[in-house]
């Protein structure tokens, strides 16, 4: 009987690891920031943890300033917190917005990382010229 609880107990294991995926949607805007930015930039990203990687795709259009950086930083929703990871993107001609692109945007997450993306404490920051600190923000929902 033992042995029996334990094959079950080891396939439920492996097959949690071998399917497991969450994705959300990260919606980017100057109302997330902190404080608050008047902006009509805005963005859809869609954020997906796979066993211990992450992954980020999608766009972002009508800075008010050209790109300057995209970055996944440390902090809870009002909070301001250090990049951990930095983001590439692919602009377009105005260089007011682009699309990052999935396989340019995957990260091996680190112990510390895990924990904060389980407590709901990573988020999406993109800086402009004229907002270097950030123009649009999404949190990055608890997985």
């Amino acid at each position: 009987m033992k042995w029996i609880t334990l094959f079950f107990t080891i396939a439920a294991f492996s097959v949690f690891d071998a399917t497991a995926q969450t994705t959300f949607e990260v919606d980017l805007g100057g109302h997330n920031k902190v404080p608050p930015i008047r902006t009509a930039g805005n963005g859809l990203l869609e954020v997906t943890v796979e066993g211990d990687s992450l992954f980020v795709s999608g766009s972002f259009e009508e800075l008010r300033g050209t790109f300057w950086s995209a970055s996944i930083n440390y902090g809870g929703p009002r909070d301001t917190g250090n990049p951990l990871m930095r983001l590439k993107v692919e602009l377009n001609e105005s260089r007011n917005g682009g699309e990052f692109r999935r396989e340019d945007n995957a990260f091996e997450l680190r112990p510390a990382q895990k924990q904060a993306l389980r407590e709901g404490k990573l988020y999406i920051n993109i800086s402009s010229s004229r907002h270097q600190d950030g123009e649009i923000r999404g949190q990055i929902p608890r997985m």
